[in-house]
This record gives C-alpha cells, sequence and structure tokens, in this order.
C-alpha cells in the first residue's frame, strides 16, 4: 500500500471490493489522519493521532459472511462501524482472504459493521482487545490439588484424633475405681464428668472401699448417664430381741451369719421369743462367727438326776430357780443328785425352790478310804471335824499336796500324804486340808479298838477282814515274812501284806510287826504310785513286798 493511499480512508460495505470498484456511492469519507501515521496502520474514525501499526490483519469484505446479517438487508443489528485502510491488491501482505479466514482468526481482530452501511456515521474507537481481556491465571496441577487435599484430610483427622484424645468428644474414660476408698472413688468420677451414687454390700472385710462399679474401667462412655459404685460394709447383729426364733434366725442369715444357734433359757417372756443374742445387737460380726440366741421358755424343772451336786446347782440356777441341797445316805455314786423335788418337767415360777437330794459327799465313815478322792478337800476336813478328828500337824509336799495328819478320839491316826507306804512323818499345824490342798494319797492306822473282828490275824482272813471295812474288793497279791523279796531280811518280824486295785485306785492291807507289838495299816493312791511311780526292782517287782517292807522296817 502506497502512501498515497494513507490520505483516505473508506467505509467498506458487504459488497466492497479490495480495489474500491462498486463502493457505496453514499458511503461516508473520513477525515485524513494524523501525518504522523503508520502507512501500515488501521485508522479509526475520530481516533487519536497515534501511529498504527503497520503489522496489523487487515479484514476483507469476505469478513461479513461470518456476520450476523439482519434478514433480507444489508445491515447488521447493533454493530459499530468498521473503518479499514484501502488495500493493495499487488502486496501480498495487503491481500485479505476472499473468505476472511485470517481476519477472524485474528485475536486482535473485532469487526464492527453499521446498522445501515448506506448511512454514514461516526467513527467508534473499539479498545483493544489485548488491553480489555483479563490475564489468564495459571491453573493448578491435579497432583498438587490431590496433594493439598491429602494435607487437609490429614489436618482435619489429626484435628479430630486431637480432640479426641483431649476427649472433647466421644464421651469420657472411665477410671480404675475398684479397690479404691469410697471418697476416692468419688473424687475420681466425678472428675471425670460422672456423677455418682452410691450403694452398700454386706461384707467381711475391706469396710468402706469399692467392690463394684456400672461402668468398665477404661471404656469411653458418655459421663450424663453417672456411675454406681458399691461400697463394702460391715455387718452388724441387727435387731432380733422380741422377735420370734425362726424370724430372728432368718434375719441373721439374711445379714450373713452362717454359724446361728440357739441356747433355751427360762424366762417370762413368751415362750419361743428371743430374749438375749451373743453377740449383742448392732456388734460387728463376719459370717463365720457363731450367734447365739436365747429363747424363752417357761421356767420348768430342769433333768439334773445323776448330776454332781454342783452340776445340778448349776442348772437349777440357770433355769432361774433356786437350789437347796440336801445329803442322803445312798447306794448311788457318791455326792450325786438321787432325787428332785419338784420332778423335772415341772413348770414353776421364777425363783421358785427346787431340792436336790444328794448322795452324801463324805465317806461313809473314816475307814472307807478310796471315798476321800471322791470329795473335795475341804468336805473331807469338814468330815473329819464332824468325826471330831484332831489335826495333828499340817504342812504341803514340794508339790503342793496334803501333808497332815489327824487322830481320832479312839486313837486311829489318819494321814494324808503323797507316800502312804511310810509311817505318818511332819510338821506344822496348818489345816492345809480345809484350805483346799489336794489329796495324793491316804493312810490309816487302826487303834486296837477299832480293828474289825478277824483283822488282827496274819492270814488272808484277815486281810479280807481289813479290806471290807476299808472298801476294797480286788485283792492281786499276798506276801508274808516267809517270800519276801528285799534289800534285807524281815528278822524278828512277821507279817502278812495283801495288794489289789480298784479302778483308778491302788490299796494294801499290812497285818503284823514284832512279838511285842502288832499294828493293822491301810493306805490307798492312785495306782500309778505302784505302777512306775516307784522302783520295785529291789522287791522282785511285787508291790506287796515293797509297801510291807517299808511299812514295818
Amino acid at each position: 500500500m502506497s502512501s498515497e493511499d494513507l490520505d483516505k480512508t473508506v467505509l467498506v460495505g458487504p459488497d466492497a471490493t479490495p480495489d474500491g470498484s462498486d463502493a457505496d456511492p453514499d458511503a461516508t469519507v473520513l477525515a485524513e489522519p494524523p501525518a504522523a501515521a503508520d502507512p501500515d496502520a488501521t485508522v479509526l474514525a475520530d481516533a487519536p493521532a497515534e501511529v498504527a501499526d503497520p503489522d496489523a490483519t487487515q479484514l476483507a469484505d469476505a469478513a461479513a459472511t461470518r456476520l450476523n446479517l439482519a434478514p433480507g438487508t444489508h445491515k447488521l443489528e447493533s454493530l459499530p462501524t468498521i473503518v479499514l485502510p484501502e488495500i493493495d491488491p499487488a502486496d501480498p501482505d495487503d491481500v485479505i482472504a476472499s473468505d476472511g479466514i485470517d481476519a477472524l482468526d485474528d485475536p486482535y481482530f473485532s469487526p464492527a459493521v453499521p446498522e445501515d452501511l448506506t448511512e454514514a456515521h461516526a467513527p467508534v474507537q473499539i479498545e483493544s482487545p489485548v488491553q480489555s481481556l483479563p490475564e489468564r491465571k495459571k491453573r493448578m496441577p491435579k497432583w498438587a490439588v490431590a496433594l493439598l487435599v491429602l494435607v487437609l484430610l490429614g489436618a482435619a483427622g489429626g484435628a479430630a484424633w486431637y480432640t479426641y484424645q483431649q476427649e472433647y468428644w466421644g464421651g469420657r474414660t472411665v477410671p480404675q475405681v475398684v479397690g479404691l476408698s469410697e471418697e476416692d472413688a468419688r473424687t475420681a468420677l466425678e472428675a471425670a464428668g460422672f456423677t455418682v451414687e452410691a450403694s452398700y454390700q454386706l461384707a467381711d472385710d475391706g469396710f468402706g472401699n469399692v467392690i463394684a462399679c456400672s461402668l468398665t474401667a477404661g471404656e469411653r462412655v458418655d459421663p450424663s448417664a453417672g456411675a454406681t459404685i458399691t461400697v463394702a460394709a460391715q455387718r452388724m447383729v441387727p435387731q432380733v430381741v422380741g422377735q420370734d426364733k425362726d424370724a430372728a434366725r432368718q434375719a441373721l442369715l439374711d445379714a450373713g451369719a452362717q454359724n446361728v444357734v440357739f441356747a433355751y433359757v427360762n424366762s417370762d417372756a413368751p415362750d419361743g421369743t428371743v430374749v438375749a443374742v451373743d453377740p449383742a445387737e448392732g456388734s460387728p460380726f463376719v459370717s463365720a462367727d457363731t450367734i447365739t440366741l436365747s429363747v424363752a421358755e417357761p421356767y420348768v424343772v430342769p433333768e439334773v438326776m445323776g448330776l454332781t451336786a454342783d452340776a445340778a446347782k448349776a442348772a437349777v440356777e440357770k433355769a432361774g430357780l433356786t437350789a437347796k441341797v440336801t445329803y442322803v445316805e445312798s447306794d448311788q455314786p457318791h455326792n450325786t443328785v438321787v432325787a428332785v423335788s419338784p420332778e423335772a418337767g415341772t413348770q414353776t415360777s421364777e425363783g421358785a425352790e427346787v431340792e436336790l437330794s444328794v448322795s452324801s459327799p463324805y465317806p461313809s465313815d473314816p475307814f472307807h478310804l478310796l471315798q476321800y478322792f471322791d470329795c473335795t478337800s475341804r468336805e473331807a476336813a469338814t468330815f473329819l471335824g464332824q468325826e471330831s478328828y484332831a489335826l495333828a500337824f499340817g504342812g504341803t509336799h514340794s508339790n503342793g499336796d496334803v501333808n497332815a495328819s489327824y487322830t481320832s478320839p479312839a486313837g486311829d491316826v489318819l494321814t494324808f500324804t503323797d507316800k502312804p507306804e511310810a509311817p505318818a512323818a511332819g510338821s506344822g499345824a496348818d489345816d492345809v486340808l480345809a484350805n483346799g490342798a489336794t489329796i495324793g494319797g491316804v493312810r490309816l492306822a487302826f487303834s486296837a479298838a477299832s480293828v474289825p473282828a478277824g483283822g488282827m490275824a496274819e492270814t488272808e482272813a484277815g486281810v479280807r477282814a481289813v479290806m471290807e471295812a476299808c472298801g476294797f474288793s480286788t485283792l492281786k497279791e499276798l506276801a508274808t515274812q516267809d517270800d519276801l523279796i528285799a534289800p534285807e531280811p524281815a528278822d524278828g518280824k512277821h507279817f502278812i501284806c495283801g495288794y489289789g486295785e480298784d479302778g483308778d485306785w491302788s490299796w494294801a492291807v499290812v497285818i503284823g510287826g514284832t512279838d511285842e507289838a502288832s499294828q493293822v495299816i491301810a493306805l490307798a493312791c492312785p495306782k500309778n504310785r505302784f505302777n512306775g511311780g516307784v522302783n520295785l526292782s529291789s522287791f522282785g517287782g511285787y508291790a506287796s513286798d515293797y509297801i510291807a517292807y517299808t511299812s514295818l522296817f
């Protein structure tokens, strides 16, 4: 395109040709551009006087084929007028494709067509597309998007894990409280947000400590549900006095007692009701303890026949009655109850008197030596006093047993000693028998006036006569001076000795002495005295030989 072509600008219509032929006679001729304009630039009407781009793409009339024309006309709807420079057909750079492809493919070209190509319009300035289009933003790669998503998910998971661990949500962890005291358990649970209720269970130990919890330790639960702890409580004897014995027993079993026993006592309370409990009401106990219920029964004379006087008195008094003891002569065992009045089973009133007939606790006579072991030392002292025996000497052996001698008005000498086979010896004047010292053995030296008939004969018959007078029965050995086995011979002595055993007791009868003096001696002691208590080896193992030798020599 020549410089001359720049002196004019025509408005190209839809049928315009590159050389300007067949131009619309009504086309408007624009004013000349500024003198300094680029010869190749597109100049717009009334545009600012500046240099046009010489390399700008020119839009041929073929562009009209791509425009939206109004039906039945060569007019464009609402489009601005496009001002184009003249085109030199000889210049390849100025040729515009007839189909307008180059112009349409140019992103910087925006056609402006007047509404009526027959009419002239003022030129319109079009803003450069380079300036009007926003700058494209760079898109993030897909891998970066995925990574970002993973990071966000991880951060969300971490936050969820941390808040869960801090128990901001998802419930609270139940603490371990079994074994703690009730106070400590409450503190631990309430610190975790739980409300606490307590129940109590009877136990034998661990009182005040938690033995169970309604929640499992270590689990996460909603604290609004609360927690119940079970606390060990000590067993106490419930109130049972005044109840029927069966109801009282059941109450104790319900409290955990395993050993409940009844003790029947006479009482004014209704028959069969509990009048006392041991341990007492309100006392602590464990299940293995024995609980005794005292049950009321009417005042009834108890069964005491055959009991000793002391045992019978105790039973009567326990029944709430009064005992009166009367000693009687009887063939029943010494010092035992032989009759009761009123008889056993009789209902009576509180404190009523019950008479107990007891076989005499005293020997039948002073010569029945075995009967001294059936009475107490005091009873023996009382009996001797009644028989007018006087204390000759009184003391004790080293073991505390009685060593005392009493003399009867007839001259009989009764000695209480652990060594009855030896003649009486001792000193002192203490009535140790009356003071309760133990009787270890007894020896009787008969006076001439007291010897039973035939008792002076040194024969088996004489021995048996003395045996009968003393209450002895079972004769086991007889020894005389002719068959004596002893450390020394029995020169100038003559005797007969009988030895026997009755129950737990040993006894002996010795008759003899010298021609000038002869005596009758009877003795009794526990059986073990001559069955291992003394050494009989020097006497051939015979107790009769040992007793005769020791008594006479």
